[in-house]
């Protein structure tokens, strides 16, 4: 029986456990940021623990970091925030990217951009909207700080695997219409909760045609979709988005490995939706959720 893109991503990474219980799985990449890392690296210290990994831990400055002024924070809290994680960089030999330095962004997007994200890793950050980079052919999600202090610690996490989740999308995407817009609209058509206690993995010819920042899009909100991960099989968009990038080492090779990352046309998936966009129309969310949505040509509700 085939295997589903996210099965291989997964097996590959089991270290210990059988299907249908918890599985401890190795974590190739953890980004963190200064927000949800102080108490984990406090943990580490009252436990007189080393960091297992500093090699895979990169940090960024981003939750807490103001839009003008970035050296003089006046908000007591967020500054106390950005100074620790500088000094447990420093502490525990974490790559950091600081203040000021071209590489220092949101963290969602710091992957992406210097080629830490790669095909087939599995990726952890303490933010719910770590599956964007799903959209690389990744096993990507958030965690909590309990969490992020367990990775520090041994670069594993016990997860039980999800069901999979098969979302088709098909069709020529009309102007003025946008992968935030297909996104929503199955949001607000399934609700959000449809895709608790599945991997969703978007496919289809619409899928393919996307740019790289409109699959990450894509797989920015599974979460808001109830799903704690999104994916999209790697293919050459996503490989000539990754080449160059400072951290995309052995290129050439990694290619040959990244090809063998899709799923197999026999594998089964638990639930498959099929959306056709070609009369899609841009969508406006009104609510307290993203499920409260609306095509652009209805009416909206009275707020």
């Amino acid at each position: 029986m085939g295997q589903t893109l996210f099965d291989k991503v997964w097996n590959r990474h089991v270290l210990y456990g059988k299907l249908g219980e918890p599985q401890l799985l190795y974590i190739d990449l953890h980004l963190i940021h200064e927000v949800t890392s102080p108490q984990a690296f406090e943990g580490l210290r009252l436990q007189n623990r080393k960091l297992r990994r500093p090699d895979l831990t990169f940090a960024t400055l981003d939750h807490n970091v103001p839009t003008i002024d970035i050296f003089n924070i006046k908000d007591e809290i967020a500054n106390k925030q950005i100074t620790t994680l500088q000094k447990n960089a420093i502490d525990f030999g974490v790559h950091i990217f600081d203040m000021g330095s071209d590489e220092q962004g949101i963290v969602h997007m710091v992957g992406p951009e210097t080629g830490l994200t790669q095909p087939g890793k599995t990726i952890v950050c303490g933010d719910s909207h770590t599956a964007t980079h799903g959209a690389f052919g990744a096993i990507a999600f958030g965690i909590g700080t309990s969490e992020v202090e367990h990775v520090f610690a041994t670069q594993t996490l016990w997860q039980t695997k999800p069901k999979n989740l098969k979302i088709d999308i098909n069709g020529t995407l009309p102007t003025g219409v946008y992968a935030k817009d297909i996104i929503l609209h199955l949001i607000k058509t399934y609700g959000v909760d449809f895709g608790t206690g599945y991997a969703l993995e978007f496919t289809g010819e619409t899928i393919k045609n996307l740019s790289m920042d409109g699959r990450m899009t894509i797989c920015n909100m599974a979460i808001e979709g109830g799903a704690k991960y999104g994916i999209i099989q790697p293919d050459d968009i996503t490989f000539e988005y990754v080449k160059g990038r400072p951290f995309a080492d052995n290129f050439a090779k990694s290619v040959d490995k990244w090809r063998e990352l899709y799923s197999d046309d026999d594998a089964i998936f638990d639930r498959v939706i099929e959306l056709d966009v070609s009369t899609l129309e841009p969508q406006v969310t009104w609510g307290t959720n993203p499920e409260m949505g609306v095509n652009f040509s209805e009416p909206f509700p009275e707020i």
